[in-house]
């Protein structure tokens, strides 16, 4: 395609068409590399709804649309200065352009089609490189990747024996000692509860661990919130809960889209650890994954020895600062610098 017929149009999520928001379930549903419901037209709703300031670039070619570029302002101030973030900001692990596979674009025709001056951004996908979007500083994220006809999740080619074993004795045993385990893969009962309880319990983790709390910010919540409400192919929110007899194990907030569970907030109960309870949980849902038609667990970025004992499959995200050359630009990037420097 070439890119002097590419026109552009900028809504705000919630502005959108039904006929705007098929297209885009559309381009999620048949192309593998934006199944990722951060990439779809319900998460960028959902963050909207939230009360963050989203806009979303629509490409067109000959009057048809061919492309979706969501991304939200975090400021009066960066609104003014077009300095733009991904939808969803941190609280998003994938981000960049959804659309037909023949579109090649660069970052700076891109921020012309979507009225920007800059955007900085981290998690874009190595598959985004083939519209010809590049960043910086690769990293590394891991996925698990099923065999779609295979009943039996729990023997993958990455999973040792030795593992597969051990997680069944601690699961046999965490039985024995406090009661029958139960784990339901999408919890209907007292949903909101469920949710409010687990963002409790993990930011006292993040407390405990003098971890930063991303969950510290109102708007954040809002999002979980309105993620758990999302019913859609391309976008809803799972609620996973493990208990044994009346005690609470572990639980999981995660968003789906085309058979693929970002693993996003696992929390579990700190009194179970020698039954390692994240282990657990994330072998219930492994175990699951096949009776809700999940080919794929994706556990975002970040390369650790415990995400490579269940792991099967790579891949680079990578981040960067896409800029034009305006005055607005420079002071972006200078108020940035400030306020990395201030560390806000």
């Amino acid at each position: 395609m070439k890119n002097q017929l590419l026109s552009a149009s900028i809504l705000r999520p919630l502005q959108l068409e039904q006929s705007a928001i098929d297209a885009w379930d559309a381009l999620s549903a048949t192309q593998a590399h934006l199944a990722s419901p951060f990439l779809s037209a319900h998460y960028a709703r959902a963050v909207e709804q939230s009360g963050m300031d989203v806009r979303v670039c629509i490409l067109y070619r000959d009057s048809k649309m061919v492309g979706f570029f969501p991304y939200q302002f975090e400021s009066k101030l960066s609104a003014l200065l077009k300095s733009a973030a991904p939808a969803g900001g941190g609280m998003s692990d994938y981000f960049g352009l959804a659309a037909d596979a023949g579109i090649r674009i660069t970052a700076p025709e891109l921020l012309r089609l979507a009225h920007l001056n800059h955007l900085n951004f981290s998690h874009l996908d190595e598959s985004q490189l083939n519209y010809g979007l590049t960043g910086e500083r690769p990293r590394t994220g891991l996925r698990i990747r099923f065999d779609t006809d295979a009943a039996d999740r729990t023997r993958l080619e990455s999973m040792s024996h030795k593992y597969l074993k051990d997680t069944e004795r601690r699961e046999r045993q965490l039985s024995r000692d406090i009661g029958p385990v139960s784990f339901e893969f999408d919890t209907q009962q007292d949903r909101l509860e469920k949710l409010r309880r687990l963002v409790a319990h993990k930011r006292a983790q993040y407390k405990k661990t003098n971890a930063k709390d991303v969950l510290a910010t109102a708007w954040k919540l809002k999002l979980l919130e309105n993620l758990l409400e999302k019913n859609f192919a391309s976008c809803r929110g799972v609620l996973s809960h493990m208990t044994a007899g009346d005690t609470w194990v572990g639980s999981h907030f995660g968003v789906m889209g085309n058979g693929v569970l970002q693993y996003w907030f696992p929390v579990y109960n700190p009194d179970l650890a020698k039954y390692a309870p994240g282990r657990l949980l994330l072998h219930s849902i492994s175990k699951a994954t096949y009776a809700n038609q999940v080919h794929m667990i994706d556990r975002g970025e970040g390369d650790t020895p415990s995400k490579r004992e269940i792991t099967n499959e790579d891949h680079l995200f990578y981040r960067g600062t896409w800029y034009n050359k305006s005055v607005s630009t420079q002071l972006a990037r200078g108020l940035q610098s400030i306020q990395w420097r201030l560390g806000i």
